[in-house]
């Protein structure tokens, strides 16, 4: 196994590609809830992918722990990690929410001035209400569980970092029943309003309550425990200390968990039931990638699509609603007819993604993670190499800028 400072420094194209898969699924299942195929085929398609958006976000959790806990710098302050991840997300988040809230408004949607303004500070899923923690660009309450993890990542990296193997397998064991405790414990929580699958179509009950779904799904402290599950899993790979499974037997068991999710209770088909299958996946393709494993996740057309996933994964509801009802919002239409319109709004969404990365995200990133230094030259790390000031971000490793993009 190579040290771990090489480990940092290695380059994860694999993961990159990935996270266009998974935002693709969370696509796939607003896609599903939006009704544009008629009675005929909209059924179906629902059960298929009404596990999908669970998936992508749980396999975003995760990935989110386990790049930033590759990639960490020990000497790096809290303050400059911090400010390095909120002017990666809240550039994106902030152009979304002024783009969504005229549009959402100008097609007759109702948007509290509370709820806006929570979902504007992104601290919209604190409040177990669904007209806040789905407010305005609704993907971005992933963005306040993500704020939240940022602000642990210190206390956490720190905390399984003194760990030993048998420390940080206790964690892995403790976050994954953790995961599977939280659909227990909601099941206790009764009564409340009922949770429909999608906001834009309250007639779509889920059979859960607000506040069962919230507990599970979207509140902040729930969803770091994937997050923990993350960096736990990151340092027994580093430490040569996980199980070395084959990528095809990893993904086998990933479709098996997928599988198991569409028949599985609403709950535990948000996360439960596929939490070891990713947990497994995410360090079969890293292993994978470290080896130079040929793996069309590594093409570089799938390195630039994971690229502008973000920017994808942020825009891609708001074409759906938007473009649904620009063409009807009840309306519906065949399969062939539907199919054409699902893959011209993955088209829109895509392209509006790409510009929003080209001349919004990247240019933003470069703006607020520039450091401002009057001297000549600026080390990048203990015993590092010296660069000059206004090139840091070019002369970052390889895993530290996959981190920036995660």
């Amino acid at each position: 196994m190579k040290n771990e400072r090489t480990l940092a420094d290695s380059r994860l194209p694999s993961l990159t590609g990935l996270r266009f898969v998974a935002a693709l699924l969370v696509f796939f299942f607003h896609l599903s809830v939006e009704k544009l195929y008629d009675d005929s085929a909209n059924p179906v398609l629902s059960k298929i992918f009404n596990p999908a958006g669970g998936v992508g976000v749980s396999f975003f959790f995760i990935l989110s722990g386990f790049v930033l806990a590759w990639s960490a710098k020990p000497n790096r302050p809290a303050r400059e990690f911090l400010r390095r991840r909120l002017a990666k997300i809240y550039p994106n988040h902030l152009l979304l929410w002024v783009l969504t809230l005229p549009l959402l408004l100008l097609f007759g949607e109702q948007v509290a001035a509370g709820s806006a303004t929570a979902n504007l500070a992104l601290v919209q899923t604190w409040i177990p209400r669904l007209d806040f923690f789905f407010s305005v660009n609704r993907p971005s309450w992933s963005l306040c569980c993500e704020l939240f993890f940022y602000l642990m990542f210190p206390l956490l990296a720190r905390f399984v970092g003194r760990l030993g193997r048998t420390g940080t397998w206790t964690v892995v064991a403790a976050t994954v029943a953790g995961v599977w405790l939280l659909p227990v414990v909601a099941g206790l929580l009764h009564g409340g309003p009922g949770m429909p699958l999608d906001v834009s179509h309250p007639e779509l009950d889920s059979g859960v309550s607000v506040r069962q779904y919230w507990l599970v799904y979207a509140f902040p402290v729930s969803r770091c425990l994937e997050f923990l599950l993350g960096i736990a899993v990151a340092k027994l790979v580093k430490d040569g200390a996980w199980p070395r499974i084959p990528v095809a037997v990893a993904t086998g068991l990933l479709a098996i968990g997928y599988a198991a999710a569409v028949q599985a209770p609403v709950l535990y088909g948000l996360s439960a039931i596929t939490v070891i299958p990713l947990t497994l996946f995410i360090p079969a393709v890293t292993m994978a990638d470290l080896e130079g494993r040929k793996s069309p996740l590594r093409s570089r057309s799938m390195v630039w699509l994971g690229e502008v996933s973000f920017a994808f994964y942020l825009v891609h509801q708001t074409v759906l609603r938007i473009g649904h009802d620009l063409l009807g919002h009840d309306r519906s239409w065949n399969a062939w007819t539907a199919s054409a319109l699902a893959a011209a709004f993955a088209a829109v969404t895509l392209l509006i993604a790409w510009a929003v990365y080209r001349w919004w995200e990247m240019p933003a990133m470069r703006l607020l993670t520039t450091r401002r230094s009057s001297r000549k030259s600026v080390p990048v790390a203990a015993g590092g190499p010296l660069v000059r000031p206004g090139t840091e971000h070019a002369a970052r490793r390889p895993a530290e800028a996959a981190a920036d993009k995660s």
